[in-house]
């Protein structure tokens, strides 16, 4: 049984980084539950489609890519990324069942993404092309980071406003929020955080007076693009920026993976090294709530005094993302 008194969210989630799949690979992915295959056909093109061949059931994970379709290891029924049969070798007529389903797919900023709707329904918003993560000349080479978390996709985005626990948990001064617009699936935030000059060098890797900015902008509640500025050069003092895309995809209704692509701006990133450093500080950071989050129960109606954050519009945004009926 379930911690969590709400189903897994629909929404756009990642099914794996575009550089772990290359030309012909096969992968098995689990998305809200379900077991799926993804492959990369001859001509480059990510597609997805259950794992198990609708003639007999056995996982195409372990086919293998011919052409444009993944053939089946256990009779070599091939099919395509739209899951139509492309082949039966020993059939003269291929059945009009022999369709797998498949899902709605994007391949964009680095990431193969899924579309997930319990009642099959289509995306309704677009995922954006974020400036940072797709070559432009002003980004270092991105940095990649992969967690598996003991929580729901809520309980991790809701971590992300509790304003309180970064004092008490990380021992980080606090983001005082400062703004938050909701647009329907999208939700932005900006806040800012002061950096004390005797703050503790090894827990932010600039940590010298700098007031860190960021921008936090949701599309659903699988994908967040963070970018900060006010990041200061140890060695030069010069100010840069990073972007963050950070990716939440639920496996089941208590375990989420969490994908991370960072790029900093070269100005400071060829100094200082600093990409690989503030992605550690974000890793330790999540480390420090797996103990938490394991064995934390979930409050409905929580109490909530005026130093927590904006934990409570945070809830009724990500209420639109349960309603079954709704888009």
């Amino acid at each position: 049984m379930s911690r969590f008194p709400f189903p897994i969210p629909h929404g756009w989630f990642g099914l794996c980084f575009s550089h772990e799949l290359a030309v012909g690979e096969v992968k098995k992915v689990t998305l809200a539950g379900r077991d799926l295959v993804v492959f990369r056909t001859e001509s480059g093109k990510a597609a997805v489609l259950d794992n198990y061949c609708p003639h007999l059931g056995a996982p195409l994970h372990q086919g293998c890519v011919v052409g444009e379709s993944v053939r089946c290891p256990f009779h070599h029924w091939q099919f395509n990324g739209e899951g139509e049969c492309t082949d039966v070798p020993y059939a003269k007529k291929i059945p009009t069942r022999a369709v797998a389903e498949t899902i709605p797919l994007q391949e964009v900023n680095g990431m193969v993404m899924g579309w997930h709707h319990p009642e099959g329904r289509e995306p309704y918003f677009e995922l954006p092309r974020v400036d940072g993560l797709n070559g432009e000349d002003k980004w270092n080479e991105l940095e990649y980071m992969q967690l598996q978390l003991p929580t729901c996709v809520q309980e991790i985005g809701e971590n992300d406003v509790d304003q309180a626990h970064f004092t008490y948990l990380h021992r980080m001064p606090a983001f005082s929020e400062t703004e938050t617009i909701i647009d329907g699936p999208i939700k932005n935030s900006v806040s800012n955080m002061d950096m004390p000059d005797d703050f503790l060098a090894d827990a932010v890797a600039d940590a010298h007076g700098a007031r860190h900015q960021l921008e936090r902008t949701s599309y659903g509640p699988g994908v967040t693009v963070v970018h900060g500025t006010g990041f200061q050069s140890i060695k030069s003092g010069e100010m840069g920026e990073f972007i963050l895309l950070n990716i939440a995809t639920p496996i089941d209704d208590t375990t989420t993976v969490l994908r991370w692509s960072m790029g900093v701006s070269k100005n400071i990133a060829d100094e200082d090294d600093l990409g690989p450093s503030i992605l550690y500080g974000f890793k330790t950071g999540v480390e420090d709530d797996i103990p938490v989050w394991k064995e934390k129960i979930y409050r409905a109606n929580p109490v909530l005094c005026d130093g927590d954050g904006p934990i409570n519009k945070h809830r009724k945004w990500i209420q639109q993302f349960y309603d079954m009926k709704a888009r």
